[in-house]
């Protein structure tokens, strides 16, 4: 009973260290995220029906 269960893999490396993409912060990594294209589409087509709507106005205008 003195095998750890949890073994500590970092010491069984060998070979150099290379720096995982990961590490990196999202924000500069985000553009090659298929998650953050599709929310990109979503807020334009959004702001596309918003502009085009006139407001999202449910109240129709008066003709002048």
């Amino acid at each position: 009973m003195s095998e750890d269960k949890h073994p500590d893999h970092h010491h069984a490396q060998t070979g150099p260290v290379m720096p995982h993409e990961q590490q990196q912060p999202y924000w500069k990594r985000a553009h090659k995220d298929w998650k953050f294209w599709v929310g990109v589409v979503f807020i334009a087509v959004a702001i596309a029906i918003y502009v085009l709507s006139l407001d999202l106005s449910t109240v129709p205008h008066p003709h002048t």
